[in-house]
């Protein structure tokens, strides 16, 4: 069957199908870089036909781009480029602050001795701590939990209205900035996580410090490792209420400061 009559069985014309392809590039973009989607989850199979649903479901509120139906190949492939980085960009801002729980895992993984226990993560292919790998899970649960996930695919809807498809990335000063500035609170976010099982560790090894200098006989070092686990893992789950608390308004607000930055 000739393209020309499979583009008449389904009623499509040329620029309706570059349509299409534009907005499958700006979500493929989004599943490249957002948390859950961009995870080796489930099979690939299943990944392509959410992705294919949703451009079929998105499709009819996504108005006519400029160069819709004009048969240029270059003009086509730089609106398909630029649509998959606003689609990754808005994703990857979401995903920071994910990001951050997991940098936070690596600072207690550091002060409780465990830096040096490595899990192969089969979901990302790369190894990285046991504190990281169960915080960033958790974290995931919840951004689920509170529905981020409906969040997020809303939110690349209503791009489409909002930054049109073929007008290209924002203005580039703004989009710096605003990424420069989620960063720096990606970087805070973990400090804030990590904090109390920090804090706690760093008095225990000062005690610990001043024992072995009154009495330099008692390798105090050699209990302080076991020690700052335990005292680790307790405060760890007697924060967990209010680091569930902290996440869930972090990524409202995550979600928020990314729309904004890509004038969403």
């Amino acid at each position: 069957m000739e393209p020309t009559a499979l583009l008449d069985l389904f009623g499509l014309s040329t620029g309706e199908i570059e349509r299409l392809l534009l907005i499958f590039s700006r979500l493929t973009g989004l599943f490249l870089a957002a948390p859950l989607f961009s995870r080796s989850v489930g099979p690939s199979r299943i990944k392509a036909l959410l992705l294919i649903a949703l451009t079929v479901v998105i499709y009819p509120l996504v108005p006519p781009w400029g160069g819709e139906g004009k048969g240029s190949i270059v003009a086509m492939g730089w609106a398909a480029i630029t649509e998959v980085i606003i689609g990754a960009v808005f994703g990857m801002l979401i995903h920071w602050v994910l990001v951050a729980v997991q940098v936070a895992g690596g600072l207690m993984g550091f002060q409780m001795g465990l830096s040096m226990a490595m899990v192969m993560d089969p979901t990302s292919g790369v190894q990285e701590g046991v504190l990281s790998n169960i915080l960033y899970m958790t974290a995931l649960m919840l951004f689920l939990g509170f529905n981020g996930h409906h969040l997020m695919v809303e939110g690349i809807a209503r791009s489409f209205a909002t930054l049109p498809l073929g007008t290209g990335l924002p203005h580039t000063e703004d989009l710096l900035r605003g990424g420069v500035e989620m960063m720096v609170r990606m970087f805070k976010l973990a400090l804030i996580i990590a904090a109390p099982v920090i804090g706690t560790t760093k008095l225990l090894y000062l005690g610990m410090g001043l024992i072995n200098r009154a009495s330099p006989q008692i390798q105090v070092f050699f209990v302080a490792m076991p020690i700052a686990q335990i005292i680790g893992f307790v405060v760890m789950g007697l924060t967990m209420t209010i680091f569930g608390q902290v996440m869930v308004s972090e990524m409202e607000s995550f979600i928020t400061a990314a729309l904004h930055v890509l004038k969403l």
